[in-house]
């Protein structure tokens, strides 16, 4: 218990320090007092006496260290008073401060916005309960196309039905969207159709209500519905009775049963989920259609190579149900964090890498800051020592400055951080997964003030072991030098470490550019300049078949090519770069031909022309192919390569559940992406689909600006039907910028964090040069005194600053040569070696380097011999 009264004893000394004081000087007074007294009483003076007891007593200060160490106090004291020196210092040289905390900032700034980002997208655990637990399953084709597929509804619940590994399975499937009614503007609402089992997996309890019962999903067309918290705010102001409450969903009245909370986002961006029902024998029999997804739990203490087995086991056992061209397939296993993070995991950790090179930067770039002060401040230490200061105090003091400096440069970069954060999240970040939980949190602050302290550490520590051991003799002789040859060959190596470290990044933000050039060359196939696209649900309740969609879709079209300003319109279920469906097909003239699978699309006639695809061969769609007797098909030219050679695929035939005559040769498009390959693509009329597909998309050629259309175009659709709500407005440029949003992210962080780092190099060697400059001024002033001229002074200087930064250029190049097939993946149509990016990006750091060379040389060049004689 003893540490305990210690303890309190400390902190009670602590909080009445002022009291504490008092009360020593009256104590240390009271026994000089009794001294004196007795020295008085043995026949001294009083003066003699008064000497006797100061000389008896000894150092007052050193009294009162001595019981501030008994109290537990004396770190605190000795700290407190590093501190006070400290902050007086930097105030003293007002400079010096203003640079090493704006380049500190810069740094840790930066390190903190990218580690915000890391930490909400990498970090940060899934808003579900025990998220470790849960995977995604997919259908794997990696023998041909991608490894990740939905499945078909038959072929998921055989497999649901037989796993024992987890605790429970959801599937779900995210085509719905429905037009929702009732209100003051009617709206378009994305959602997804799901099992109970889903919300069972995913362990989501309702803000308000419940989720869907077995029953609910058992009944065909059950009119029953669960809406997000944010839909139940916007539309319904958050009325705390909603459940049970009956809303109109594309014409027909459902009851909303719960509301699930803000934090469930699943699947990405919904806002009502509807019962998924299999129970239907053509639910039960359908293995031709993939669009059912899933998601499961593993049990507790069930590994995933344990559950990976299982699914091996039951495939082989179900294999005979498969068709014949999907029995080679397996089953996947995704942790549901590495799905939802998907490849931009790798591209986070480069740039936090990255980043970290800007700080190094920083950090060497203050070091050389404190080792130029530290010369400068030798007279100063040098008396501290010669006054019985020891190493390892002036160490602490000076440490003390630096961390000082560098919690102040950290809570100046955490300012940064979030001025950027906000920044980013309205112009890069839209990309990212979870990028909506971006912010400046209580992890980030605790990594933000660790990042400073050991910044603090390592940029101050050897310029406090350097300035703390002065040579006496020589420093305190009047007119001592301020530098020594360790000191300026340290700060040389500093400058040649920072340029090494700059010319890695900038290395590979010029590769970046060039390869997001190159995929911006890229040739996608079509012209999205001047299109405007928007989206349509029909309700199933109005438009009950094929023919009045067919009816409507063929009205507004007639409609919208009489607005002013349109060049053509179409209409197709699925648009380029965003969205590709997949199409079982085989070609029955070719008895070699499996069933393959190529991306299908349907459109309306007018479709190349506004898309601006070119028909190679044959023909478009025509209104007389709306006649489901005479089913007709477009392919694409990788297609038609791939199954005809030099044959002309015209009048040939393709089946895709039925035969269909080749009309049309189109150019390929990329459809998946522009870094993908070009995927064969069937191209089908759209008055000729066989299932009741509510949704489509409109695409509209502009003469001019085409988002100057959009309510027009708006106008005419809801003259057709007032109640149809037009969503994602966009224009096909909007969609191709949206689909290179993360190397574009990428491209512009590295980007800036190269420029950041050449600017903090630049401003390194041209302090190091102004420092050495003002140090070597006698030197200068002796070198034209004796007839050197301006031009070989000016040559000496930048030839001793240039080679430092060719030998920081050379180092740069090789760790270069080794770093950049780090980000390899990140690049589209370069090699990581470019040699004309290598050769540019060197070229541009040797002339910065000149530069901030040369301007204190030609300085120096105008010394007066006589000026700086005298002063010396």
């Amino acid at each position: 218990m003893r540490w305990k009264q210690e303890l309190i004893f400390i902190i009670r000394r602590l909080i009445h320090r002022g009291r504490a004081e008092r009360e020593l000087d009256e104590e240390i007074r009271a026994h000089l007092d009794m001294e004196i007294e007795k020295n008085i009483a043995e026949g001294m003076s009083s003066e003699d006496a008064r000497l006797a007891a100061r000389r008896s007593f000894g150092s007052v200060a050193l009294a009162k260290e001595d019981s501030r160490t008994v109290w537990g106090l004396g770190l605190v004291e000795i700290f407190w008073q590093d501190l006070r020196y400290g902050l007086r210092m930097l105030v003293k040289a007002p400079g010096f401060t203003l640079i090493a905390v704006l380049t500190l900032a810069l740094g840790i700034g930066a390190n903190t916005a990218i580690f915000s980002v890391v930490n909400a997208v990498l970090l940060r655990p899934l808003p579900y309960e025990n998220p470790g637990q849960l995977v995604r399953l997919w259908a794997d084709n990696s023998g041909q196309r991608t490894e990740q597929n939905p499945f078909a509804p038959a072929e998921i619940t055989d497999i649901r039905d037989h796993l024992t590994a987890f605790e429970a399975i959801g599937l779900f499937d995210i085509g719905l969207s429905a037009n929702l009614t009732g209100g003051e503007q009617p709206e378009r609402v994305n959602g997804s159709e799901a099992t109970p089992g889903l919300f069972t997996a995913l362990r989501v309890k309702p803000i308000l209500g419940r989720t869907f019962s077995p029953d609910e999903t058992e009944v065909a067309q059950s009119k029953v519905a669960l809406i997000s918290e944010g839909l139940w705010r916007r539309r319904f102001g958050a009325d705390p009775d909603f459940a049970g409450r009956t809303v109109q969903l594309d014409g027909e009245n459902f009851t909303v049963v719960g509301v699930l909370p803000t934090s469930f986002k699943f699947p990405e961006k919904v806002d009502l989920w509807l019962p998924f029902s299999f129970t239907a024998a053509d639910w039960k029999n359908d293995r031709q259609h993939y669009y059912v997804e899933s998601v499961g739990r593993l049990r507790p203490g069930v590994t995933m190579a344990q559950a990976r087995a299982e699914l091996e086991t039951i495939i082989h056992r179900l294999s005979p149900n498969f068709p014949a061209w999907r029995k080679k397939w397996g089953v996947t296993l995704v942790p549901m964090h590495e799905q939802v993070v998907g490849k931009v995991s790798s591209t986070l950790w480069i740039l936090f890498g990255a980043v970290s090179f800007v700080l190094l930067i920083a950090c060497v770039n203050v070091a050389n800051l404190l080792l130029a002060r530290a010369a400068a401040r030798q007279q100063e230490i040098a008396i501290r020592a010669a006054l019985g200061a020891g190493r390892p105090r002036i160490v602490r003091q000076l440490l003390t400055e630096s961390l000082l400096l560098a919690v102040i440069g950290g809570g100046a970069g955490a300012l940064i951080a979030v001025g950027a954060i906000k920044l980013f999240s309205v112009a890069l970040l839209a990309g990212l997964p979870r990028a909506e939980d971006v912010t400046v949190d209580g992890r980030v602050l605790l990594f933000t003030m660790a990042v400073s302290i050991v910044t603090g550490a390592v940029f101050g520590l050897t310029p406090a072991l350097q300035g703390s051991n002065p040579n006496l003799n020589e420093t305190l002789k009047e007119g001592g030098r301020h530098s020594s040859g360790s000191r300026a060959g340290l700060r040389n190596l500093l400058v040649v470490s920072e340029i090494a470290l700059s010319l890695v990044l900038l290395i590979g933000a010029g590769l970046l550019v060039k390869s997001f050039l190159r995929l911006q060359g890229v040739n996608a196939g079509f012209d999205p300049h001047n299109v405007l696209t928007m989206q349509v649900t029909l309700p199933k309740k109005q438009y009950t078949d094929t023919a009045r969609q067919n009816a409507f879709v063929r009205q507004t079209l007639e409609r919208l090519e009489t607005l002013p300003g349109v060049k053509s319109v179409a209409a197709t279920i699925n648009l380029p770069i965003e969205n590709t469906w997949g199409m079982g097909y085989r070609v029955p003239d070719h008895d070699n031909t499996p069933n393959q699978i190529a991306d299908n699309v349907y459109i309306t006639p007018g479709y190349f022309r506004t898309m601006g695809i070119s028909v190679l061969k044959g023909r478009d769609f025509s209104d007389h192919d709306a006649v489901a007797t005479s089913p007709v098909v477009i392919i694409s030219e990788s297609l038609a390569r791939k199954h005809f050679h030099d044959e002309n695929p015209l009048g040939q035939r393709l089946n895709t559940g039925v035969n269909r005559e080749i009309i049309g040769v189109v150019a390929d498009i990329k459809s998946r992406g522009l870094e993908v390959e070009s995927a064969p693509t069937i191209y089908l009329p759209y008055a000729q689909k066989q299932t009741i597909a509510t949704f489509f998309t409109y695409a509209i050629r502009a003469e001019t600006e085409p988002l100057g259309l959009a309510g027009a175009v708006e106008n005419e659709i809801r003259n057709t039907d007032k109640n149809l709500p037009v969503a994602n407005v966009r224009t096909m440029e909007q969609i191709v910028s949206t689909s290179l949003a993360q190397r574009r992210l990428t491209m512009v962080l590295l980007g800036v964090f190269a420029l950041t780092a050449v600017a903090l190099a630049a401003v390194g060697i041209y302090g190091v040069m102004s420092y050495s400059m003002a140090q070597r001024r006698r030197e200068l002033g002796i070198r034209m005194a004796l007839g050197a001229k301006g031009r070989d002074v000016l040559a000496m200087i930048m030839r001793q600053g240039m080679k430092q930064a060719l030998l920081g250029v050379a180092l740069g190049l090789f760790g270069a040569f080794w770093l950049t097939d780090l980000i390899k993946g990140l690049l589209f149509g370069v090699r990581p070696t470019d040699p004309m990016t290598f050769a540019a990006v060197a070229s541009l750091l040797v002339a910065v380097a000149m530069l901030a060379c040369y301007l204190p040389a030609r300085r120096a060049t105008k010394v007066d011999p006589l000026v700086a004689l005298r002063r010396e």
